[in-house]
């Protein structure tokens, strides 16, 4: 290879703005009542609330509202918006009529059972045998802890690709069109193979048969967007190459290939040329720099991510 880094911008020197925590208070209350529901009890009598169990009879001239007795939860929307709606404010004994699009329909209580919710315990937290949960207050940092572990996953790939790009664009490259060539011309047989075991001809591929696969409606579009891929490629290459040096790296190809792929989570692996510029520098490269490249940046990600989990209150921070 011909091209080289002139200077490496240094990932450590990136400004990010980490994004603050704001816990999700209405699905932590979601969650919280959910512990709840194996201890809700009911009894009769009273006025239909929003939450009770009410049994009814249905009197119509349509056959589907014709009914001698029914269940329904009042307001929960799981039977019919407007009948639930009907029935709250009613007592047993009581009939209403309602007009709905099909025609009239009336409505006579039957029963009312009231839904009686209990304080939540510490016992009841105890009882989902999580680790380390014994009280509710536990439970609820168990919560909070589930919230910002998924924020953190969710921001992390976001700040590793503002980090990659960085680097990129503040980088000093030479750059050797022959090299560009090759990495575009190894891509392109890449997708050649690929396309051959589903028994196509790459060169010949309809939009239809690109659809879902790559994002592009024919070869020329894929040339014009391999070309474009493959510049960011051949520098993450080279950047690769630098942080291998830097940590005493010896590439061989033999090395290269007895180590095995990086696991890569299913949401974030390629679907289609272009998907992934990582990806793409280790397939047409074929070395390990481009891996060694990866884990430099990612481990700046992580820094960011494990600072983000850690703090609830983030604001713009250069990382030193």
């Amino acid at each position: 290879m011909q091209s080289k880094l002139v200077a490496a911008k240094d990932y450590h020197k990136v400004a990010l703005d980490i994004p603050a925590f704001v816990p999700d208070q209405a699905a932590l209350q979601k969650e919280l009542d959910r512990l709840r529901n194996p201890y809700v009890t009911w009894k009769p009598g009273g006025a239909v609330a929003a939450g009770d169990m009410v049994r009814c009879s249905l009197r119509s001239a349509l056959p589907r509202f014709q009914k001698d007795s029914i269940r329904f939860v009042a307001g929960s929307g799981m039977y019919n918006p407007t009948l639930e709606a009907l029935a709250i404010g009613m007592q047993a004994g009581e009939s209403r009529t309602a007009t709905l699009p099909e025609g009239e329909v009336t409505l006579t209580v039957q029963a009312v059972q009231k839904r009686v919710v209990p304080a939540l315990t510490d016992e009841m937290a105890a009882a989902c045998k999580l680790p380390g949960v014994r009280t509710v207050a536990g439970y609820r940092r168990y919560l909070l802890a589930q919230q910002r572990d998924k924020a953190a996953a969710q921001a992390a790939w976001t700040l590793a690709a503002r980090i990659k790009r960085a680097v990129l664009d503040e980088s000093v490259f030479v750059l050797c069109k022959a090299d560009w060539k090759q990495a575009v011309e190894r891509e392109l047989d890449r997708c050649r193979a690929i396309a051959r075991q589903s028994g196509m001809v790459l060169e010949q591929m309809t939009p239809e048969q690109f659809a879902g696969n790559i994002p592009v409606k024919s070869y020329a579009e894929l040339v014009a967007m391999t070309q474009d891929t493959c510049f960011d490629s051949l520098r993450c290459c080279l950047l690769g190459q630098h942080y291998a040096q830097n940590d005493g790296f010896a590439v061989t190809e033999a090395g290269y290939r007895g180590i095995p792929p990086p696991k890569t989570p299913r949401s974030m692996q390629p679907h289609g040329t272009g998907r992934c510029i990582m990806d793409q520098a280790r397939r047409c490269c074929s070395s390990q720099t481009i891996r060694v490249g990866f884990s430099a940046l990612m481990r700046r990600a992580r820094t960011v991510n494990t600072r983000m989990v850690s703090s609830v209150k983030t604001t713009s921070h250069t990382a030193r």
